[in-house]
């Protein structure tokens, strides 16, 4: 849920703390001076974790993770363009044997002009996948994001497999 930077008359007591996470008037211009007012914690919602990040020259791409609801979450928070709207991605994806596991819940990906931050993207965590009729596959996470200057080419990581694999080698 994208925060407005616009205060109405008769605010409650919620939303005048909300708006003291928005940016001076002058980052609305397109200042990109400052550290992003929001955090990945804040996106993504209560409980979830920074597992792994990925710094991009103009934003941050975080990978969380909730264990009590078994859901990973991805934002990608902007460092330049703060307060101006400008192409944002985040993207994150279940996949077996390398390929995009299909379905509800098996991931997604958000995309457009925004001020702050893209995302956040959610998917089930863990669980098993399977593809046809095979019956043992590795299950991993791909997860990305890019704005208008940088992209993330994307990782795959916590995956598991039958050989016992860990996710280190696919970071390289």
């Amino acid at each position: 849920m994208k925060k407005k930077t616009s205060v109405v008359a008769g605010v409650t007591a919620a939303a005048a703390a909300a708006v003291t996470l928005a940016m001076p008037a002058q980052a609305d211009a397109g200042s990109t001076q400052g550290p992003n007012p929001y955090k990945p914690h804040a996106v993504c919602g209560s409980g979830y974790k920074i597992v792994n990040h990925f710094d991009i020259r103009t934003a941050d791409v975080y990978l969380m993770r909730n264990r009590q609801k078994n859901t990973n979450c991805v934002v990608t928070l902007k460092k330049k363009d703060l307060g101006r709207a400008t192409p944002v991605t985040a993207s994150l994806h279940r996949a077996v044997d390398g390929r995009p596991a299909t379905g509800a819940g098996l991931g997604g990906i958000e995309r457009g002009s925004f001020k702050y931050y893209a995302g956040p993207v959610y998917v089930q965590a863990t669980g098993a996948l399977r593809l046809g009729n095979a019956r043992r596959m590795e299950s991993c996470v791909f997860w990305a994001g890019s704005t208008s200057r940088d992209v993330d080419p994307g990782k795959w990581t916590h995956c598991n497999s039958a050989r016992g694999d860990d996710d280190a080698a696919r970071r390289s």
